[in-house]
Formats: structure tokens, C-alpha cells, sequence
């Protein structure tokens, strides 16, 4: 079943890809282990100054799980400790508080048409209860209310990203230096053929504000990270 979750077209049928395209840029950043007082009291640990639940943060770190298994699907095993997934749930629960001061939300409506868009919960090409109950005991192992809230955290999310970089743009020059150094292979005498650039030129433009965007948001992230005073 986790085969199904690799669907080439995951892509282009969930709106979510784009919290799922960030993903990246948690997976080589984190956070060290609690202190065994920390692991000893009811409390994970805090941010913002305000105490984080064991609860709240079991919950963020189940929720990096599965954006992890929608990712990776039948990968996940042999890429799991190499994703940080604890860093990722305090990093979450972190994107998240910076969301509700911004009064970013997210409606039922949203939540479950998201859902019913994943590939995976689909029998030809239609949302299927059965498949999603059963994917969700013996693949994700997460109770439907819990998956629920958290795509609902995940739409919230990708709001926030898309709140951040909605002005990201590029110029015609930098558009045209990034393209040339993409296709001069080294090259100092590299000319850009004319006919070809303008026929590549949008699908380029499009790579190369995606990419912007994720710096952007990358060191949004990190800022937003040394603000929150994590203990």
C-alpha cells in the first residue's frame, strides 16, 4: 500500500505539495535533545516563553511523521533517521504559533477536500472511505480526527508560506544571467540561443521563483526559529 503513495501525479493533485516543497528545508535543520529533567516533567519543553505539552508536541512530531510517509511512501524506512523528525515537530509547532498571531485559519471545507484529492484515498479517481480508513490504521497508524487536524495544520502552513513569498518575483536580467549559467556548462564563450530561451524562458521562470521563495522562506524559518527562545 505504501507503493501508492508515490503516485507520479501526487504532485499535481494536492494542493498541500506546496507545505510538502518546503519540507526540504527542515530536514537539516533541528534541534538537540530535551534535558532529562525536560523528558521527566509533563512539559516537552517551550517556545515563546510558554510551555509546550508532551501532548501538543507528540502530536506536532506524529504530524512531521506522516508528511514524511506522504513523501517518501515506501522509502520512508530507509530514509526516517535521516529526517530529523523531532526538529521538524518543533519546528511545526513553531510555524504554527507564528500562524495564529498572523490569524491564518483554515475550513472544514478546505480540510476535506484536501483529503479527497490524495491519490491514495482514491478508487478510480473518486475518494473511497474504505481506502482511507485503511490507510489510515495500517499505513499512517493515526486515528481519522488526528489526521484530520492535522491537514488542517498543514493547509495553515502552506498559507503562511504562501503569505511570506507571495511577492517574490524576477527581473528579465536575472532571469536571463540564471539561465545562461544554468545551460553554459562551464563555458566562458556561452551564448544563449535566442529562439530557445523564449520558448523555455516561463517554465524557467517559474523553477526560478520557486526557488527564491524557498530561500525566502528558508531564512523566514530560521529567523522565525532564533526568535522563539526553544528550551
Amino acid at each position: 500500500m505504501l507503493k501508492l503513495l508515490r503516485n507520479k501525479k501526487l504532485a499535481k493533485k494536492i494542493w498541500i505539495a506546496l507545505a510538502i516543497m518546503v519540507l526540504p528545508a527542515f530536514l537539516l535543520w533541528g534541534f538537540g535533545s530535551v534535558s532529562k529533567d525536560q523528558k521527566r516533567s509533563a512539559y516537552a519543553g517551550e517556545i515563546f516563553g510558554k510551555k509546550v505539552s508532551e501532548i501538543d508536541y507528540n502530536n506536532s512530531l506524529e504530524a512531521a511523521k506522516n508528511l514524511a510517509v506522504i513523501r517518501y511512501g515506501e522509502k520512508f524506512s530507509e530514509v526516517e533517521k535521516q529526517l530529523n523528525l523531532r526538529g521538524q515537530a518543533w519546528q511545526r509547532l513553531i510555524l504554527l504559533h507564528e500562524a495564529k498571531m498572523r490569524k491564518i485559519n483554515a475550513s472544514d471545507r478546505e480540510v476535506i477536500e484536501l483529503i479527497e484529492s490524495y491519490p491514495f484515498f482514491q478508487y478510480k479517481d473518486a475518494f473511497d472511505n474504505r481506502i482511507y480508513k485503511d490507510m489510515l490504521q495500517y499505513i499512517f497508524k493515526t486515528q481519522p480526527r488526528a489526521f484530520e487536524e492535522q491537514t488542517r495544520q498543514n493547509i495553515i502552513i502552506a498559507k503562511l508560506y504562501d503569505q511570506v513569498t507571495k511577492d517574490v518575483t524576477v527581473t528579465d536580467v536575472e532571469l536571463k544571467l540564471a539561465y545562461a549559467k544554468a545551460h553554459d556548462q562551464g563555458k566562458k564563450d556561452y551564448r544563449i540561443d535566442e529562439k530557445k530561451y523564449q520558448t523555455e524562458k516561463n517554465n524557467f521562470n517559474l523553477v526560478l521563483i520557486g526557488q527564491k521563495k524557498e530561500e525566502l522562506f528558508d531564512k523566514f524559518t530560521t529567523d522565525l526559529v532564533n526568535k522563539s527562545r526553544i528550551k
